[in-house]
């Protein structure tokens, strides 16, 4: 099991909230796409998560329609039963964290910089992660660079 996203911030400050997923075959450990730990989710109008990069209109480096809205990490471990017998999947939803990720394209990020939720390719999969923000929800501020950071992205939500 790979670990994307790890908290810096101490975990009692923090507000982890279960959600209903739109689509809960990705909580299976063996499916196309699983769900993993730092993937970014929206809430929709039946106020359940949904996965991005997973549409047509997926492209590696733009927001479509989920850069511009509030997105959320998905903190658990790839497989999880519980998740996938309730259907349902933690995430950080309230409360401003420090964390580091792997899930983000840090090309071009400076300390400082602002990150937003768009299309990111990991181990060639379109997935939901940080991006420097050119357009769309500020979701974070770099702290630390990935190259810096032996390839981790440490940022703050504020």
């Amino acid at each position: 099991m790979s670990i994307n996203f790890k908290l810096i911030s101490e975990f009692q400050t923090l507000h982890r909230r279960a959600f209903e997923l739109e689509d809960s075959s990705s909580l299976d450990p063996t499916s196309v796409r699983p769900l993993v730990d730092g993937e970014y989710l929206q809430l929709n109008d039946a106020y359940r998560m949904v996965r991005g990069g997973n549409n047509a209109q997926a492209v590696p480096g733009t927001p479509d329609d989920e850069g511009l809205v509030p997105a959320f990490p998905y903190f658990a471990e790839q497989g999880r039963y519980e998740t996938q017998a309730i259907k349902k999947g933690p995430f950080l939803y309230l409360a401003p964290f420090e964390a580091e990720t792997k899930i983000m394209t840090g090309t071009g990020l400076a300390l400082g910089d602002a990150l937003s939720v768009w299309d990111v390719v990991i181990g060639g999969i379109i997935r939901r992660g940080l991006f420097k923000r050119s357009a769309g929800y500020i979701v974070g501020y770099v702290t630390r660079l990935p190259t810096n950071n032996a390839g981790w992205l440490r940022f703050i939500r504020p």
